[in-house]
């Protein structure tokens, strides 16, 4: 694995490769350690992204304190109305 976390959506009405579809892509300063989930919300249906910190031990640039960074965070993302390309 590199140094990016890749999420893919996949159209699951037909399951084909060719409709993966790249919606969010993020650099990591660090190559381990790096934590986290993906999940559906049981109830609303949006996909729930939980990253972790990013690796290096202790949170050493305090990624998770810093607002400005998705690393150390729960992000919702409502996949059915991603923008188009």
């Amino acid at each position: 694995m590199n140094l990016h976390e890749l999420l893919m959506f996949l159209q699951v009405e037909s399951a084909k490769p060719t409709e993966v579809r790249r919606i969010f892509t993020m650099g990591l300063p660090f190559t381990s350690q790096h934590g986290g989930q993906i999940l559906f919300g049981p109830n609303d249906g949006y996909l729930y992204l939980m990253m972790g910190y990013g690796g290096g031990a202790g949170d050493p640039y305090n990624f998770a304190q810093n607002k400005k960074s998705l690393l150390g965070k729960i992000m919702r993302l409502d996949v059915d109305n991603i923008p188009s390309e």
